[in-house]
């Protein structure tokens, strides 16, 4: 059996430290009630650019958007040169358990909606840049690759992800089920909506297990923010809803919900794994196996 935890919190927005902590504590509450692998939401740290809508982001060579991108870069991670990296690596291996889960990385002057995950052992086994940002999303974030699409051991199983709506292509998906996925987490930046059919469906198409995890994202969460740093933290203020509501849930193989879902409150939702289940599954549906028909679902052969 393998525990898997998934931590919905809100980011300290735009502050990547302060974050980080939050989420250890988290970390170390998941470990305490025996988790094998802990995720958490898309880009937590230092937070989802959800500015972009409601302030105009679109908006060429403005100067508020300048600075609010300024700052976000700046709260970005650098894999390679990060007090956070090497505090997550450590924690991972004090603790012994896998972490999977959002950051903000910098390389350059641009930023990457990534995955990140880290074994057992407190080594980086690799990291997915999100391939294609969403709408508003490209104007902050630059294209990712195609290194990330891997999936890792853990215990008798293997494990992959993919960033929010990066879950609904279909070759995405298949990529990772080609490596023997049972474990797959999706992250999100924080949205029931988003959430509540796509797990299923992922289940249900791969005879997975499929943990989602969400962030959250309130008017409130604003409020440490200087407009100098941050010009839009009226406008982020200026509503009484969520911008981010949650929707952590896992589902195993069959489509059932076993965990979640987790809304408008911060918290940790588990679930305990049987990597079999999903073989007994995949007995009369396969679609990395005896149900795909390799031999014809490939590019077509050019008619000259």
């Amino acid at each position: 059996m393998i525990r898997v935890a998934g931590i919905q919190i809100a980011p300290v927005f735009l502050d990547a430290q302060e974050t980080w902590k939050k989420l250890e504590y988290r970390i170390r509450e998941a470990h305490e009630n025996g988790a094998d692998l802990v995720t958490w939401g898309e880009t937590l740290i230092p937070g989802y650019p959800a500015w972009l809508s409601p302030s105009g982001g679109a908006k060429f060579d403005d100067r508020e958007q300048k600075i609010a991108y300024a700052t976000y870069w700046k709260e970005a991670i650098r894999l390679d040169d990060s007090r956070i990296i090497d505090e997550m690596k450590a924690l991972a291996g004090e603790l012994g358990i896998m972490f999977m889960g959002g950051i903000v990385e910098k390389e350059g002057g641009s930023t990457y909606c990534t995955l990140l995950t880290i074994g057992n052992d407190g080594t980086i086994l690799g990291r997915h840049r999100k391939v294609k940002p969403t709408y508003e999303e490209r104007l902050v974030w630059a294209d990712g690759d195609g290194l990330g699409l891997r999936t890792y051991p853990l215990k008798n199983s293997r494990v992959g992800g993919l960033n929010c709506w990066e879950n609904w292509l279909p070759l995405a998906r298949a990529s990772l089920h080609l490596q023997g996925e049972i474990i797959h987490v999706a992250v999100w930046p924080g949205s029931l909506r988003n959430t509540e059919d796509i797990t299923r469906f992922i289940a249900l198409e791969g005879r997975s297990w499929v943990i989602s995890v969400s962030g959250l994202l309130r008017p409130t969460d604003f409020s440490h923010l200087e407009e100098t740093e941050f010009p839009m933290k009226e406008v982020m203020e200026s509503t009484h809803e969520s911008w981010c509501n949650g929707g952590s849930m896992v589902v195993d193989p069959t489509g059932e919900i076993v965990s979640g879902p987790l809304v408008d409150v911060e918290g940790i939702i588990y679930a305990d794994v049987n990597p079999l289940i999903a073989i007994q599954e995949r007995q009369n549906l396969d679609i990395s196996g005896h149900y795909s028909r390799f031999d014809i679902f490939r590019k077509p052969l050019s008619d000259t």
